[in-house]
């Protein structure tokens, strides 16, 4: 009988239990919906009012002022690649003004006339062999748009799953909204498949339970303790150490820095290494370390006379203990140092407390670099919203093609603007030091001018350059 009755009674609770979840799952995926579609929305609202406003500037002449403007635009939105004048000449398009500085030598098609704001795409762009969206809207024959990479646009959806977007008429799918900003443009809501699991209600439910909190809670936590003890001794116990790598400027054969690197007794991978030591919060803690290393390893003198690079993460700029301790350093100061963050979504996450975070440190005479620039989609936002010394160029392209070379020069070329200096990564080779002294780049790091190296062999080639 009482089997019978928790039977009836568990099976009541289950249907009462999963009558509200779907109603409360219902309430919560439109309220999601809701803040996607806003936030799409207020996406779209900032290029649409960008386009407006070089629109309203555009007098038919284009000016250096109009294309500085454009640029400066251009980094606040994600994944932009150019924005562009298109004027009518004999039935057909030509750029009259672009953000690259180019003037009335591309052909494109002829403007179609439409009031309102059109989205279009995905095209590929020939001059970077990748897909492409444009945003565009056409007045008295002229045609305002900017290009967009297609990975751009579709990463942003997907960090909105409860919508996607359409810009095709007839497409498959509950429609959800239709934009108030691109008119060709409307939301769907993709078809969810539930992932909820009908437990049989008459497994024993203690059983259960106890195999989830084992499994999902005490385990993991468990393995995680254990984990983090084991690399914080290896920490301590100099398991890991550091190498340092010159970094070149070519322009008159001296050290423009020296970057720091971890290593490690059995070769583990380093890669990997530092995502384990984000994981268990273990990053600042050898951060820390390395910099102690550094302290130790050369003389007053040496730390007085060469800068040194230092990878940190987010979390450190987070990290008010973290700037605590850059700030009381006494024998690596803050004026020697050059912290070089990676691309990182946390940065925007967290930018107030970041930007003042590195404010102080600023004051205090450290510099900031931005490592690996250009592989991630938001890397131009990056430099728009926080104050970089320097940019770091990915080693990928030093491949040489004509793609890669049009990337650099375009960074060297708002670095110039922007009065920020640029570090090559990746010259292995003679002809990478030439082709890249050639585009304008003059501080290189890689094997071709000197690989990672301890600390003696770096003292000793610092004063052979």
């Amino acid at each position: 009988m009482n089997i019978l009755l928790w039977g009836i009674v568990s099976i009541f609770v289950l249907f009462i239990e999963e009558t509200w979840q779907q109603k409360r799952e219902a309430k919560a995926a439109e309220l999601e919906r809701q803040k996607d579609f806003i936030q799409a929305e207020n996406h779209l609202n900032v290029i649409t009012s960008f386009i407006s406003r070089i629109a309203n500037e555009y007098n038919g002449t284009c000016s250096r002022n109009l294309i500085l403007d454009m640029r400066k635009g251009l980094f606040g939105i994600p994944g932009s690649i150019e924005f562009a004048v298109v004027h009518t000449e004999g039935g057909q398009g030509v750029i009259s003004c672009n953000s690259w500085g180019e003037k009335g030598s591309v052909k494109v098609s002829k403007p179609e006339a439409h009031s309102d704001f059109l989205m279009v795409g995905p095209h590929t762009m020939n001059a970077l062999a990748m897909p492409v969206y444009a945003i565009k809207k056409t007045t008295d024959d002229i045609e305002y748009h900017i290009l967009i990479k297609k990975s751009s646009v579709d990463l942003f959806f997907l960090n909105h799953p409860s919508i996607v977007f359409s810009i095709e008429s007839g497409v498959v799918g509950e429609k959800y909204k239709k934009s108030n900003v691109i008119s060709n443009l409307s939301y769907l809501m993709p078809a969810l498949v539930s992932s909820k699991i009908h437990i049989n209600p008459y497994v024993i439910p203690i059983l259960l339970i106890w195999f989830f909190l084992v499994y999902f809670f005490i385990t993991p936590k468990l393995v995680r303790r254990i984990d983090k003890l084991l690399l914080k001794y290896k920490i301590g116990s100099h398991y890991y150490y550091n190498e340092y790598q010159p970094i070149f400027d070519t322009r008159d054969g001296s050290v423009f820095s020296i970057e720091v690197f971890l290593r490690s007794e059995d070769d583990d991978n380093a890669r990997d290494t530092i995502e384990k030591m984000k994981r268990l919060d273990l990053s600042i803690d050898h951060t820390i370390f390395q910099i102690s290393q550094i302290e130790r390893s050369f003389s007053t003198t040496f730390l007085e006379q060469h800068d040194f690079q230092v990878n940190i993460s987010s979390r450190h700029l987070e990290s008010a203990f973290f700037i605590d301790h850059i700030l009381n350093l006494k024998g690596l100061t803050c004026s020697s140092l050059i912290l070089e963050v990676t691309e990182d979504e946390n940065l925007m996450l967290h930018k107030q407390t970041i930007k003042k975070h590195m404010n102080i440190l600023k004051e205090k005479g450290c510099r900031f670099a931005i490592d690996d620039f250009g592989m991630e989609y938001s890397g131009l936002s990056y430099i728009s919203e926080f104050d970089f010394d320097i940019v770091k160029t990915d080693k990928i392209f030093m491949s040489k093609t004509n793609q890669n070379t049009a990337i650099l020069k375009s960074i060297i070329a708002f670095c110039n603007e922007l009065n920020i200096d640029c570090i090559a990564e990746g010259i292995e080779t003679q002809d990478n030091n030439e082709q890249t002294n050639h585009i304008g780049i003059y501080l290189h790091q890689g094997w071709y001018h000197g690989r990672p190296m301890n600390s003696e062999k770096i003292m000793a080639f610092t004063a052979q350059n």
